[in-house]
């Protein structure tokens, strides 16, 4: 083998090492953040409904206070 191939195939071997270092580093540390957000979501309690919350009418009042649509063009 000539000299720059060695190299060439030796710094792919380098980045390809790197790049697999990271990307286990990468998956571990998403392992633990979604284990400390399963901790930490059971350790909250459940949340009560708001009782002012009125989902059938969420967007009613800014409909009725809207300015007036154009005329439709035919």
């Amino acid at each position: 083998m000539s000299t720059q191939l060695t190299a060439a195939v030796l710094a792919l071997v380098g980045v390809a090492a790197v790049v697999s270092v990271a990307f286990a580093f990468y998956l571990v540390g998403r392992a633990e953040d979604r284990e400390r957000a399963a901790e930490e979501a059971a350790r909250r309690p459940p949340e009560k409904p708001d009782p002012h919350d009125h989902p059938h009418q969420n967007g009613r009042i800014a409909r009725e206070r809207r300015r007036p649509m154009p005329p439709r063009r035919p």
